[in-house]
């Protein structure tokens, strides 16, 4: 029998999701002077201002970094909801890790892929890399609705 890391995955989807903020405040700033606004970092004012102020490169590179921490963000409940219904399900720690892993695997893709292709035709790799991501997910929810329909 396997040993279950599945909830483990939920914490680690949160960094990994968390990673892109990151990065993209320590690119942001290096264009910057060394200048970031942590006291009101989400201001519309600041986002013009540091677009009139770095290349349009890095700016661009910075917003998508932080689209892909947001969206992270916005797919984490959905990440954590798979893995606690198919631990209450108690499927397989096997299919529970094996889908819990490609979803990290997926959310590290996506982020490389998000930040660092900024050109329109190619970002549709991107979303192919999402909607795989989202369909484990729905994978473990199906399976573990399928099992607690019976119980």
């Amino acid at each position: 029998m396997s040993t279950n890391y599945s909830i483990y995955a939920i914490p680690a989807f949160w960094l990994l999701s968390l990673l892109p903020h990151s990065y993209a405040i320590h690119t942001i700033t290096a264009a910057n002077n060394g200048k970031w606004d942590n006291a009101n970092p989400r201001s519309s004012t600041w986002d013009k201002k540091l677009q009139s102020t770095v290349p349009a490169e890095c700016f661009g590179r910075y917003e998508r970094a932080e689209a892909a921490h947001k969206n992270g963000m916005e797919n984490l409940a959905l990440f954590a909801t798979a893995i606690v219904l198919g631990n209450m399900a108690a499927l397989e720690a096997g299919t529970l890790n094996t889908a819990a892993g490609a979803v990290l695997a997926l959310r590290a893709l996506y982020n490389v892929v998000y930040v660092t292709v900024g050109d329109s035709r190619k970002s549709f790799a991107r979303t192919g890399i999402w909607a795989a991501s989202v369909g484990c997910c729905f994978y473990l929810i199906v399976r573990a609705g399928n099992v607690l329909a019976v119980r």
